[in-house]
């Protein structure tokens, strides 16, 4: 929901919000087909959204829709693709637009697990820079760009993030991007070189956000049960500066802020709670906090009766899509808490 927390009356209480209306977050979209990703919707108006797109009539899409341009506090675009160099590379069109990559295909996985979004239907050539070289030379005014970002491109995100090194060193504390278990791509980097790679840079692996399993659909859902091959998600890293973590040093007051505001967006709400307490509220701000949290992170059990009351009565009208009508509802719920903790 567009400003859920900007325009939170409890939110508007905070020093995040004193900090980012004096200067907005500073949001890195790589990969930024289709606008600004709905991630950071909720800080819209206090987010200012740096966008990454090759394809030039994705670009033109984009900053042609003023009214989706002007929900942000600034809202620009680099027509460039980013790498770990400056060179002459190819852009591999594949039959979804969305699945267009530096890399090619890996097509004799992907045939295997039947993939028709993933064959390549034409090329073109293009050339790569680095994040670093665009936020400190041509943009070294802006100090702000770097503090969130989130990357999906397609099997090169390692190396967008090796090009990065200074950014994440100097501005970024918390990162979303996309990572895979297997080679979609040809040579492309998977979840573990990523987490290698910022974790020497400090960065805590904290969860996923959506994660896509595969299988060659010989077990039929409806019937049958069995386990699938994970293939790609989107994860969390945060620059955690609290005792134990991969960074364990502290960070800059605004950082600290900022990786409050990025928990809180990402809906780790207890981390939240913990980075305030330990780094920047006091006793009023905390009550604050705890209060804000509450209401962002409510779940009425009422209104979860209701959905379940709901899926009973579509269960009992088509008893033999059961299965498959439980498997969504647990499916919608699936990154939330873990209640191995709790007897009941």
């Amino acid at each position: 929901m567009i400003d859920r927390i900007a325009s939170h009356p409890l939110f508007m209480r905070t020093s995040m919000h004193a900090e980012l209306a004096r200067a907005p977050l500073g949001f890195l979209d790589i990969g930024a087909r289709g606008g600004a990703h709905p991630l950071v919707e909720p800080l819209a108006k206090l987010t200012a959204v740096l966008g990454f797109e090759p394809d030039a009539q994705s670009c033109a899409q984009i900053m042609a829709d003023n009214a989706a341009r002007q929900r942000w506090a600034m809202f620009e675009l680099e027509p460039v693709a980013l790498s770990d160099k400056q060179e002459k590379a190819t852009l591999h069109l594949l039959s979804a637009p969305t699945n267009h990559s530096l890399r090619p295909p890996n097509t004799d996985f992907t045939r295997r697990y039947v993939m028709p979004k993933w064959e390549e239907v034409g090329s073109e050539p293009l050339d790569t820079q680095r994040l670093d070289a665009i936020l400190f030379a041509k943009r070294a005014q802006e100090d702000f760009w770097g503090e969130l970002m989130k990357i999906d491109t397609q099997g090169t995100e390692y190396e967008i993030l090796e090009g990065a090194a200074q950014t994440l060193r100097e501005r970024t504390v918390a990162i979303v991007t996309e990572v895979a278990f297997c080679e979609l791509y040809k040579g492309q980097k998977l979840f573990s070189d990523v987490e290698q790679l910022l974790r020497g840079h400090g960065f805590s692996f904290y969860g996923f956000h959506t994660f896509h399993t595969r299988s060659r659909r010989q077990i039929d859902k409806r019937t049958q049960r069995s386990l699938e091959r994970a293939m790609y998600a989107d994860a969390v890293f945060f620059k955690d500066p609290l005792p134990g973590a991969m960074y364990n040093k502290p960070l800059a007051p605004r950082q600290n802020l900022l990786l409050c505001a990025c928990a809180l967006l990402m809906g780790y709400y207890d981390f939240a709670l913990e980075i305030a307490e330990k780094t920047w509220a006091d006793a009023t701000q905390m009550e604050t906090m705890r209060a804000l949290v509450a209401e962002l992170a409510s779940c009425d059990p009422k209104a979860t009766a209701a959905e379940v009351e709901a899926l009973q009565t579509r269960i009992r009208q088509s008893p033999d899509q059961a299965n498959l009508l439980v498997g969504k509802f647990v499916d919608a719920r699936r990154m939330n808490f873990d209640y191995d903790d709790v007897i009941i």
